[in-house]
């Protein structure tokens, strides 16, 4: 009897892991539609409601540009609305850990740990835990991969020998996907070796490049790691817009502000299928990231 019932129970917990890992599209475009509420209608307190719904049901996430997780307790702090106090701040700092070489000059955010008394030295000491937790020996893979993805690109292009660094970059991700799985900010960070910067659309773009073969497990694949929150929408979207460029077609999801769109409706559509914002929202998004930089 006890053995079923563990049995059962076990069951239950994977179903229920592999439920959210196939909602996650469906995460994303619920904090999309959060979003819009509270940057286009300016409706913070409903927004400020329905994330709190949204992060009892699923774990919190940061979105591209939204950081939703981080908004919803910097905008429930400046209304003294309960956000989760110290315990939802340490769901937090792994969220925030992958850039951190920036996010620790966010005064407000800082302000907010002081508050419920996680002192800068905490923190360091959390963001060193979880930088300990990445896979090492990805980290050095992909750090030589992100070098290769640059090293004939810039300043002068040399087409044969990037060529070649592009197949060693695909044949590590297919060993990459085969043993570990997506390489996400979770397993590698943003910053690797040497402090270079990895950014996954930007070498997924070149990936583009494929042959047909490969190309289209490359598209399928990512497509289900997106799919677990593994990969960001806009990281696939990036390789996918890559290739309809190459094929002389137009964009499918159109996440670059200079692309030339004929159907709107279409592209949204496109956009939301994998978690992606709205034409108009994608905009106010990025002008609102670029106010904040000025």
């Amino acid at each position: 009897m006890i053995k079923n019932l563990f049995f059962f129970i076990s069951l239950l917990i994977f179903f229920s892991c592999q439920i959210k890992k196939q909602n996650h599209i469906n995460y994303l475009n619920k904090v999309n539609d959060i979003d819009n509420i509270y940057r286009l209608k300016n409706d913070t307190l409903t927004a400020i409601e329905k994330y709190r719904k949204l992060f009892k049901k699923y774990p919190p996430h940061n979105s591209h540009l939204i950081n939703e997780f981080q908004t919803y307790i910097t905008l429930s702090d400046k209304r003294n609305e309960n956000f989760g106090g110290k315990e939802s701040l340490y769901k937090l700092i792994p969220l925030i850990a992958p850039n951190w070489k920036y996010n620790k000059y966010d005064k407000y955010l800082i302000s907010i740990f002081k508050k419920y008394d996680i002192d800068s030295i905490e923190l360091e000491n959390r963001i060193t835990t979880w930088k300990k937790s990445l896979n090492k020996k990805l980290v050095d893979s992909f750090s030589i991969a992100f070098f290769r993805n640059q090293e004939f690109r810039t300043p002068k292009y040399i087409e044969k020998l990037q060529t070649i660094n592009d197949k060693k970059n695909s044949e590590l991700f297919l060993w990459t996907f085969n043993n570990f799985g997506f390489p996400s900010v979770n397993t590698i960070g943003l910053w690797g070796n040497n402090d270079i910067f990895m950014p996954m659309g930007n070498i997924l773009n070149h990936m583009a490049g494929l042959d047909n073969k490969n190309y289209n497990y490359f598209k399928e694949k990512i497509y289900e790691y997106v799919k677990q929150g593994e990969c960001t929408p806009e990281d696939y979207a990036e390789m996918i817009d890559k290739r309809a460029f190459i094929e002389g077609k137009e964009c499918v999801y159109c996440n670059v502000s200079n692309s030339n769109i004929k159907d709107s409706l279409q592209i949204n559509k496109n956009r939301r299928d994998i978690g992606l914002p709205s034409l108009k929202h994608s905009r106010k998004i990025n002008s609102d990231y670029l106010k904040k930089l000025k």
